[in-house]
């Protein structure tokens, strides 16, 4: 019996480390709002394994938008892993993407562009530019930090050692040993009694004798 609550003790210690478990990060998207007055926000901090989409408000005739990043330092933007999101316009359907036939093009129309970073585009800090068809060039930055696992707080560490299954052994096993002390003391009197019972029966038997 006195096992009994050190076992139930092991399995509430076993749920505490079930609801402990590790809690990744979910991946997000963070827009960067490509506005007339500029990037909003200039500066962005996201997390490994989330995507940036930067999305094309800037409605002025004739003006585009093209985001770009120079990932090998060659100061082109056709590498494999450079930025290029070609021209950005804020609104598919209007007069300045038709084509010389007047249609519109739409498998060249973007208004947005997305870069995941994961993989290639890993850990670190991109500064990228946002260069506008009128020859300005604006500057914006990304900064991707390493996705830290967050643990629950409740949850104990691994090997943690805790005084509350030794101090219920120890209340568990006082009683017991208590009572197996008290039944040795009683056997041995019992075994008196009986030595000297025996020991009078003999003497009682010896005098009728003589």
């Amino acid at each position: 019996m006195k096992r009994l609550p050190l076992l139930v003790c092991l399995a509430l210690f076993s749920s505490m480390l079930g609801v402990g478990a590790v809690q990744a990060h979910s991946a997000d998207t963070f827009t960067v709002v490509i506005k007339q007055s500029g990037l909003m926000p200039g500066s962005s901090q996201i997390t490994y394994n989330d995507s940036v989409v930067w999305h094309n408000t800037d409605g002025r005739e004739n003006i585009t938008h093209r985001i770009v990043f120079d990932f090998d330092g060659d100061g082109l933007f056709n590498g494999t892993d450079d930025w290029d999101s070609g021209e950005l316009v804020a609104d598919c359907n209007t007069t300045t993407n038709e084509n010389e036939t007047g249609a519109t093009n739409e498998s060249d129309c973007n208004v947005t562009f997305m870069v995941w970073f994961n993989g290639t585009w890993g850990i670190g800090e991109y500064n990228y530019e946002d260069r506008l068809s009128d020859g300005t060039v604006l500057n914006g930055t990304i900064v991707v930090v390493e996705d830290v696992h967050i643990e629950n707080s409740t949850a104990p560490d691994i090997g943690s050692t805790f005084g509350t299954f030794e101090d219920r052994k120890n209340s568990d096993e006082g009683p017991v040993e208590e009572e197996d002390n008290q039944a040795q003391r009683m056997l041995l009197l019992i075994g008196v009694g009986s030595g000297i019972g025996a020991a009078g029966l003999l003497v009682l038997l010896l005098v009728r004798r003589s």
